[in-house]
């Protein structure tokens, strides 16, 4: 390498390329981050909202909390997508996963807790035994309050033609006791429908 072409040991003609990749890394490592926590997400649950869960399967999220993921309904129970739903409120964070399940809602309770204590939350524990919860229209499911170093939480889990649905509430226990009406509304809101959106 010539000496004109050396500064400190270094190719000043790599130079460039070298600002470039700081430049890049700066701006998805720095800037970014900062632009996305700027701009705020609001997306809120208005009365008689729906998402569908699946082909089948809708629930009613509590008015007012705001849905970070999920696809709304037409209307009548009827949607172009449907799948995972995440909405957020009152300081709790609650997902509905959908998945398809031909066991019964015990055995689909007993599945998630067994994920979720293997690989998902380490300090996952059960407080006391599962209770038998149903829904307005009619669906039988079983509930499971549980804790953990995140914050408390519950677990619903509801098996419907054949699709099993799991709802996880969690947030810190002060948040999650004030917003259990809410969260009780919401899982018996959870509702099957054909698929023309009919109830």
């Amino acid at each position: 390498m010539p000496v004109e072409h050396r500064v400190l040991g270094l190719d000043r003609r790599t130079f460039p390329f070298g600002v470039f990749v700081v430049a890049v890394f700066l701006l998805f490592a720095v800037v970014v981050p900062r632009v996305d926590a700027a701009i705020t997400w609001d997306d809120p649950v208005a009365a008689g909202d729906e998402l569908a869960l699946a082909s089948t399967v809708v629930v009613a999220p509590p008015t007012g909390w705001n849905i970070e993921a999920g696809y709304r309904t037409d209307g009548s129970g009827a949607a172009s997508q449907s799948g995972e739903a995440t909405v957020t409120g009152a300081g709790v964070v609650a997902d509905l996963v959908p998945d398809s399940f031909d066991g019964t809602p015990a055995q689909l309770l007993a599945q998630i807790e067994k994920v979720t204590t293997a690989t998902d939350d380490p300090t996952f524990r059960v407080d006391g035994a599962p209770t038998t919860t149903t829904t307005d229209s009619g669906e039988v499911g079983v509930l499971q309050p549980y804790s953990s170093v995140r914050g408390d939480g519950v677990i619903a889990a509801f098996v419907i033609d054949g699709t099993g649905v799991e709802v996880t509430a969690s947030g810190p226990q002060a948040q999650m006791r004030a917003a259990a009406p809410q969260i009780d509304e919401m899982i018996a809101s959870i509702r099957a429908t054909d698929s023309r959106g009919d109830s």
